[in-house]
Formats: C-alpha cells, sequence, structure tokens
C-alpha cells in the first residue's frame, strides 16, 4: 500500500485477491479516484470518475458532474 501511495498520480488502481475482505480493506488505504478488485476498466456512466493528487480534480459522472461542470458566481448590487 505505502509503495503504491507513493507516487504523484492516483487516478485508478486495482487489486486482484481471492480474499474479499482484504481486498475492501486494501482498497479504503488505496489513494485512487477508482479502485478496481478483480477486474479492471469497468466502469459505469452513473458513477463519479476522477483521480486523486496530480491525476485531476474534481468527479465526473452521475450527480457530481454537475458540480464538476458549474462555476459559481456571486453577483452583489445595492439599489438606492
Amino acid at each position: 500500500i505505502e509503495y503504491a501511495n507513493c507516487v504523484a498520480y492516483g487516478l485508478s488502481s486495482s487489486v486482484w485477491t481471492q480474499n474479499i475482505k482484504r481486498a475492501q480493506r486494501i482498497a479504503l488505504k488505496l489513494q485512487a479516484g477508482t479502485v478496481w478488485i478483480n477486474c479492471w476498466l469497468v466502469r459505469d456512466l452513473r458513477v463519479p470518475f476522477g483521480g486523486v493528487k496530480a491525476s485531476g480534480v474534481g468527479r465526473e459522472g452521475g450527480k457530481f458532474s454537475l458540480e464538476f461542470f458549474t462555476e459559481h458566481k456571486t453577483v452583489c448590487m445595492k439599489y438606492s
């Protein structure tokens, strides 16, 4: 886990094992936006996708896209 997390990027990772409980514990500790367990490149467009660290900011997919692609603006005006 330390070796995997020591890189500057964190788009995705995969864990291959027959021990599902171990895989779930490892997935929680990995610094990656997506962790695949016993598979690779399986993606549902309704769930968030994105990286951590130097692999990007924000998430695409599902309701997270609304926030990711929204530019907020504040306008203040004084009426006399």
